[in-house]
């Protein structure tokens, strides 16, 4: 199931900015919309909603996060093979990650770096990685709403039931 926006959304765009395929639209200061066979559930639209309007895959409501808090690429550089791969780098679409030469790189071409302020989190690099050396942080089930009891509540967020379905 793709993520989906529910009916407090306040059509502020933020969601549209960070997806990565481009499967929300809506005009301003209107309900959004998540087209389902563009969605890769990848969550960046969740961590970015103001009021916390989006639900994920399983029905939860995604928490808000802030800039610094907010998921984000993470490469191990012992795992990271650099040059000649390069698959983390050509798969995203915002230029978040580059090859650069460090001390720690175990390749003379350098190895795959993270640019933070490009990053969205949207997993696109970490599921394209062979050598499990690119991970967003936190991770995927800690995206969720229900992990955060002590947050205070969004303003202007109503009170959501998850509707039990029958197949």
């Amino acid at each position: 199931m793709p993520y989906d926006i529910v009916d407090w959304c306040i059509g502020c765009t933020a969601c549209t900015n960070k997806c990565p395929t481009n499967a929300i639209y809506g005009q301003r200061n209107d309900i959004h919309y998540i087209d389902p066979a563009l969605c890769i559930d990848c969550g960046a639209c969740g961590a970015v909603c103001p009021v916390e309007s989006i639900l994920d895959e399983d029905g939860d409501i995604c928490r808000k996060f802030s800039r610094k808090e907010a998921p984000l690429a993470f490469v191990i550089s012992d795992l990271c093979i650099g040059g000649g791969c390069e698959l983390c780098i050509n798969v995203c679409p915002f230029d978040a990650l580059v090859l650069e030469v460090t001390d720690e790189a175990n390749d003379f071409f350098g190895q795959a770096m993270v640019i933070e302020k490009n990053c969205v989190g949207c997993r696109l690099c970490e599921d394209s990685c062979g050598w499990d050396a690119v991970h967003i942080l936190p991770e995927r089930e800690l995206l969720k709403k229900s992990y955060y009891p002590d947050d205070p509540p969004t303003p202007g967020q109503k009170k959501f039931k998850k509707v039990a379905t029958t197949a």
